[in-house]
C-alpha cells in the first residue's frame, strides 16, 4: 500500500480517514460462518504500518487464517491506498483465501483491479467495478487460472449492524460476483463498512437468493 510507526495521526492521515482502521497494531478479527451459522474458519488482520508515498497513505496489513480448530493455516499481507479521500484496494484480495492458502508453496502471477470505496458515501451511490486473474504456477508450469469480475456494486442504505465485536454505524454495499476456476459461479454479496474501522460483516448468496456463506467481525481493538 517515509515508514509511519506508533503512528500519530498527522494532517495528511487525517485527510485519508476512511473505510480502514487509522492507528498502527490495531487489530480486527473475523469468523467465517457457513449457510448454517456454524464458524468454518476465522482470521486476524494486524495493521502493521502505514507508509506515505507521494501523497498517498499506504496502509499495510498482516493477515493470518486459521481453520475450524484454530489452527493457523496461512498469512497474506494485503495494502490499502488512500488517496484524495478514496480508499482503493486490489481485487485479489478478495479470493477465499482458505482456497488461496493450498497455493502458498507455488508461483502466483497476479493482475488485479483497484476496488475503491470513497470517503463520502450515499444511498444509491455507484461504485467502479472490476475484475482479477491470479494464475498459478509450478517451477514456471501453468497449473490454474482463476478470474473474477466484481460488477454492480451500489451503496443500498446507511444502517447499524450488531456483530459479536460490538453495534457499528455502517454503509450497506451490494455487488455481484462471478468466480471462474474448473467452472463458474455466480453469487450476490452485501458488505457493511464502518469508518475508521473497515468490514463489519458480509453475506453471500446464491443465484435463487439462498444465504450460502457470511463473515462477521468478532472483536477490534485499537
Amino acid at each position: 500500500m517515509i515508514l509511519i510507526t506508533g503512528f500519530a495521526l498527522s494532517l495528511s492521515a487525517q485527510d485519508c480517514q476512511g473505510f480502514v482502521p487509522t492507528t498502527v497494531n490495531s487489530v480486527l478479527e473475523y469468523n467465517h460462518l457457513n449457510a448454517k451459522g456454524k464458524i468454518e474458519s476465522s482470521h486476524k488482520s494486524i495493521l502493521k504500518e502505514i507508509v506515505n508515498n507521494a501523497g498517498a497513505l499506504i496502509f499495510k496489513t498482516q493477515n493470518t487464517y486459521f481453520d475450524d480448530k484454530g489452527k493457523e493455516v496461512y498469512k497474506s499481507d494485503f495494502e490499502y491506498i488512500c488517496k484524495d479521500g478514496v480508499i482503493s484496494f486490489n481485487l485479489s484480495n478478495m479470493f477465499d483465501q482458505s482456497m488461496m492458502s493450498q497455493y502458498q508453496t507455488m508461483e502466483m502471477k497476479v493482475e488485479s483491479d483497484k476496488m475503491e470505496i470513497p470517503a463520502v458515501l450515499t444511498a444509491g451511490q455507484k461504485l467502479n467495478d472490476g475484475t482479477a486473474t491470479i494464475t498459478i504456477l509450478n517451477q514456471g508450469v501453468k497449473m490454474m487460472t482463476m478470474n473474477m469480475t466484481v460488477t454492480n456494486r451500489k451503496v443500498e442504505a446507511v444502517e447499524n449492524v450488531t456483530v459479536p465485536a460490538g453495534t457499528f454505524p455502517c454503509y450497506k454495499i451490494t455487488y455481484d460476483v462471478e468466480t471462474k476456476v474448473m467452472f463458474k459461479v455466480q453469487v450476490k454479496a452485501v458488505d457493511w463498512y464502518s469508518m475508521n474501522v473497515g468490514l463489519i460483516k458480509s453475506e453471500s448468496y446464491d443465484k435463487n437468493g439462498k444465504l450460502t456463506g457470511s463473515t462477521e467481525l468478532k472483536s477490534y481493538s485499537k
